[in-house]
Formats: structure tokens, C-alpha cells, sequence
């Protein structure tokens, strides 16, 4: 009879692995993440069936997490910039308190070793985001155009702004604000 999983040694094995993929890419060996987990590798691969299986799983927490923290109490009401803006400090936030997670999520979001289906889940996590980021720029940006301002320019800026804070946390809430309207001027140009 298998032995129960444990729940706290599937959450060390997915927080040896965000550290090491932020260190070392998505080629980090699952031996160095077992042992940095505290479990064997064939421990590991009793919680993931294989490698990929482990870098999927780790995608998908992180961007859970990463949704959950974007859209916690989102605000109904307010302006088209109050709306996007309250999404804009979040991931901000998000980004700045979980610098592992975000080196990690920036080296799966690029891996060809994450599946479709686990694009295709992440896309629905962040669905109501997308939506109230549309919503707002409705009759401000050129229809056409809106997929760069969101996938390039909205997610740029922010990469960028974290990376600012990160290099002067004083400035945060400065940095923070300048991104911002940076991305809301730009995009009525």
C-alpha cells in the first residue's frame, strides 16, 4: 500500500524548486531540489510523476498566487484608472514581496516545458484581471492595438518598476506611481 503524501512535503518540494529556477532555470536537476527539500528524489517524483509534471505544477502555484494577490477585494466601482491602477499597485506588491517567485514565474513563463493546458489554466486565472484591464481601456486605445498596451507595455512597465524598487526600495512609492503614469499616459497617446 503507498504511503500517504503529505501535504507539507509537496510544499517544501515546490519551494526548493522556485528557489532553484530562479537560480539555475528550468534545468535545474531534481536531485539538488529533493535534497534541498529535505525529501529523496524518488520521494519527489512520488508527488510529481516527472519533471515537467513538478515545473507545471510550480507554474500554476506561482500564478495562482501571483491572481489571488492581483484581484484580493478588487474595488467594483471607480474610474477606468482607479480600476486599472488598483491592479497595477498589486502586482507591484506582489512582485516586490515574493523576489523568488517572480525570478522563478519569469523563467517558466518562457520555458518551453510548460504545457499548454497549464498556459490555458493560468490564462483562466487571470481572466477577470484581463477583463476590468479591457473594460478601462475601452475608448482610450486604438481596438488593435490593445494586445501589445496589455501583453508588452502593462506587463513591461511593471517588470520594470519592480526592478527600479528593487535597486532603490526608498523610491517605492515614487517609482511605483511614475510606472503607472507612465503606462496611463502613454497609452491616450
Amino acid at each position: 500500500m503507498a504511503r500517504p503524501r503529505s501535504e507539507e512535503k509537496r510544499e517544501a518540494i515546490l519551494a526548493a524548486a522556485t528557489e532553484l529556477v530562479a537560480a539555475l532555470g528550468t534545468g535545474a536537476p531534481t536531485a539538488k531540489i529533493a535534497k534541498a527539500a529535505g525529501v529523496s528524489e524518488g520521494a519527489l517524483f512520488t508527488y510529481f510523476e516527472t519533471k515537467d509534471e513538478l515545473l507545471n505544477q510550480l507554474f500554476l502555484s506561482i500564478e495562482g498566487d501571483l491572481a489571488r494577490a492581483v484581484l484580493a477585494a478588487h474595488p467594483a466601482d471607480g474610474s477606468a484608472r482607479e480600476r486599472i491602477r488598483e491592479i497595477w499597485s498589486r502586482a507591484i506588491e506582489w512582485g516586490v514581496a515574493n523576489p523568488l517567485q517572480r525570478k522563478a514565474w519569469r523563467q517558466l513563463k518562457v520555458s518551453d516545458r510548460i504545457s499548454d493546458e497549464s498556459r490555458r489554466c493560468s490564462d483562466a486565472l487571470f481572466r477577470e484581471a484581463l477583463d476590468i484591464i479591457r473594460q478601462s481601456l475601452a475608448g482610450r486605445v486604438d481596438p488593435d492595438r490593445e494586445p501589445f498596451y496589455i501583453d508588452a507595455v502593462l506587463y513591461g512597465l511593471i517588470e520594470t518598476t519592480i526592478e527600479a524598487i528593487a535597486a532603490s526600495p526608498k523610491d517605492h512609492e515614487h517609482l511605483k506611481a511614475a510606472g503607472f503614469d507612465l503606462f496611463w499616459k502613454g497609452v491616450a497617446a
